[in-house]
């Protein structure tokens, strides 16, 4: 009988194409990955590797074990979910989430969400460590995360990929800047001011805020790297620099500074939901998406009438 387990590890080294890459994305050795997929091997009676000069590449039994285990691995993990909602009433639904969510996105989401689903819960975690694990453990049903046009997020082929909007990148400026009357700012144009940039991970290999500046085709003078949002927004407040952030994270805006959309380039991030695609048109999994999608879409648009009324405000 073919194990899940090596299965799984099975599909991995399939999507990174080595045992090494696979072990790093598993948080497993080299050999304890060699071992497995030997072990697999032998259970299938057939060669599912052919070593190259980087790695490894599937057979025709490996390409056909491969694809099937997607589905296998998918169904199985949607019949413990199942199971879990079952244990709970039917009507639990777990979300992960991103930490800043949690100011308004996920209020809101709350509220439309009960609207729809009246009889059920939402319980909600922050997705620090490996967001998608969590969905690939079973610990969640969906998971809301975001990645920059720029740089997206790597497809992973046991889960659906669902867009929620377009969070854009804007500029925040000391209400008492020079260009704080203005409609639209350019990037290149606040290259000779100071900045105030937001600390967080790099996703793969670089810092997005200095991938941002690069494609603005800057160097910045960066004074200061906040913790988080409500920071970054205090420190220009203070006149201590420029920044910039998307939108969503922009709540609540300060009367003190000023908010205004960017051009040259237009920068935004995806917000997105992902979920098994077993699980993506089942309610309330489904209704939980719809909830996202309309509280997202209702605030980006309200967020973007504020940033107008600021701008001309001080006009």
């Amino acid at each position: 009988m073919l194990d899940l387990r090596r299965l799984s590890i099975l599909v991995t080294v399939a999507d990174e194409g080595s045992f090494t890459a696979a072990a790093e994305r598993l948080y497993m050795t080299q050999s304890a990955v060699s071992q497995q997929m030997a072990l697999l091997e032998r259970d299938a009676g057939l060669d599912l590797f052919r070593r190259v000069a980087r790695g490894v590449e599937l057979t025709a039994a490996g390409k056909l074990l491969t694809g099937r285990a997607r589905g296998l691995l998918g169904e199985s993990l949607a019949v413990e979910q199942e199971l879990h909602r079952l244990a709970h009433g039917g009507r639990e639904v777990r979300l992960a989430a991103f930490v800043s969510a949690g100011v308004e996105l996920l209020p809101q989401t709350f509220r439309a969400f009960m609207a729809r689903c009246p009889d059920s819960q939402l319980v909600v975690r922050d997705t620090s460590g490996e967001a998608l694990s969590l969905l690939g453990n079973g610990e969640v049903d969906a998971v809301l995360m975001w990645d920059y046009d720029f740089e997206p997020l790597p497809p992973d082929h046991r889960f659906a990929r669902i867009h929620l909007a377009d969070d854009p990148m804007m500029v925040v400026l000391p209400a008492r800047h020079p260009l704080a009357a203005q409609e639209r700012v350019r990037l290149a144009d606040l290259a000779a001011d100071k900045w105030v940039t937001r600390a967080h991970r790099a996703l793969y290999g670089q810092e997005p805020y200095e991938k941002m500046f690069r494609i603005a085709g800057f160097e910045p003078d960066i004074v200061f790297r906040a913790a988080d949002y409500h920071i970054l927004q205090g420190m220009v407040a203070t006149g201590l620099g420029v920044s910039m952030a998307p939108r969503l994270s922009l709540y609540p805006h300060r009367s003190d500074v000023v908010v205004l959309p960017m051009t040259e380039p237009a920068i935004s991030r995806a917000i997105t939901v992902w979920t098994l695609p077993q699980m993506a048109e089942v309610s309330p999994v489904s209704d939980l998406i719809d909830a996202l999608r309309e509280a997202a879409t209702d605030l980006i648009g309200e967020r973007a009438g504020a940033s107008g009324q600021a701008s001309s405000g001080q006009s």
